[in-house]
């Protein structure tokens, strides 16, 4: 039987657009609140992105409203160099540990759930113990994943390629071990972009690296 959790809202999801709303209820609101998020650590798709991503705006523009991510720095060195900062994923995903467990718990009005899926009207179960709980007809239920974002690390890829190839996400790339003749990035996201100046500052020539993109930017 499901337990019977009081709150006034329930949140899905603890990433970037979840922790900002969360946030913004404690420190505006006297509102109690679940979040249940299906990963085990704040940060959404943060927690599995790939090693050397960064952000692609200042860190200062980044985070939730009550704590500022960064120290403000200009970068002195890498792709960035003179640039405002741009948090490294180890940075991001660190800061929304942070938030969560040094502002949103110690409220005592945030139970967080990790490692739990939501599964419909109101309820929602461990992936660990399978323990289900659920919150009353009066809960707000706010889906914080509605964009439903993906990244390549989350599945295998739309399309077809031949058993000869190697085929690896951008998680995978810094554990390459040995030398390719070539390698063929598919995609003109900021992912591409990374994976393509990540060959680069490894010492891959530039004739090695073949870009496939569309043609809208």
């Amino acid at each position: 039987m499901a337990e019977a959790i009081a709150a006034d809202y329930l949140v899905i999801g603890s990433g970037a657009m979840g922790m900002a709303f969360v946030d913004t209820l404690v420190s505006d609101t006297n509102a109690s609140i679940v979040v249940v998020d299906r990963y085990a650590r704040p940060g959404g798709h943060w927690t599995i992105a790939y090693p050397y991503v960064r952000l692609h705006q200042p860190s200062s523009f980044y985070g939730v409203n009550s704590r500022h991510l960064g120290t403000d720095a200009i970068d002195q060195v890498g792709w960035n160099k003179g640039l405002a900062e741009l948090a490294t994923v180890d940075e991001v995903c660190a800061y929304y540990s942070i938030v969560m467990h040094q502002t949103l718990l110690p409220s005592s009005r945030v139970k967080y759930y990790p490692k739990h899926e939501y599964v419909g009207e109101g309820q929602w179960r461990s992936l660990i113990t399978g323990k289900t709980f659920h919150v009353g007809k009066d809960t707000t239920i706010v889906d914080a994943t509605y964009m439903k974002v993906r990244v390549p690390s989350m599945g295998p890829p739309v399309y077809q390629f031949g058993d000869a190839v190697k085929l690896v996400t951008p998680n995978e790339l810094p554990n390459v071990a040995r030398p390719y003749d070539g390698y063929t990035v598919v995609g003109a996201g900021k992912t591409g972009i990374d994976a393509c100046l990540w060959l680069l500052s490894q010492g891959v020539a530039a004739p090695k690296i073949t870009w496939i993109m569309p043609r809208d930017s």
